[in-house]
């Protein structure tokens, strides 16, 4: 019975692999003495971006003293109608009527240097004052 010629070569291909594994394996055990018994390969060190942290509490809303007050709804049975808002824009005063707050919203988020509101109220049908909700402080 003979062998043939690609046998032999692969098994002398596994034998010198085999002995290479040999060698590795040597080196580790020479690493791991140098090391003082710490594993090798090395495990991974804890990274910063590892660790979990706790969300931290979020410190209430401060509002600020002469803060706007919020645009209520108007109550129409106590026979509100429209909002009127008085600002000055640009040096001049101006003054609005709205029936929804959130034009009223709008001009509150809005101020700045050049939009200032003056008053705020609610009015009745007949365009009367029913109630004054702001008015700027001098």
């Amino acid at each position: 019975m003979s062998i043939e010629p690609h046998t032999i070569r692969i098994n002398e291909l596994l034998l010198a692999r085999e002995a290479q594994f040999v060698r590795v394996y040597d080196l580790e055990t020479q690493i791991n003495t140098l090391l003082g018994g710490d594993p090798y390969p090395f495990t991974r060190p804890l990274l910063p971006s590892d660790q979990r942290r706790k969300p931290g509490k979020k410190s209430p809303l401060r509002v600020h003293p002469d803060a706007l007050p919020s645009v209520r709804q108007l109550d129409p049975g106590a026979g509100e109608t429209a909002y009127r808002v008085t600002y000055t824009q640009h040096g001049k005063t101006v003054t609005e009527d709205h029936d929804l707050p959130d034009a009223l919203r709008t001009l509150l988020a809005s101020q700045g240097a050049q939009l200032r509101i003056l008053r705020i109220e609610t009015l009745d049908a007949t365009g009367a004052t029913r109630e004054v909700i702001f008015e700027q402080r001098t």
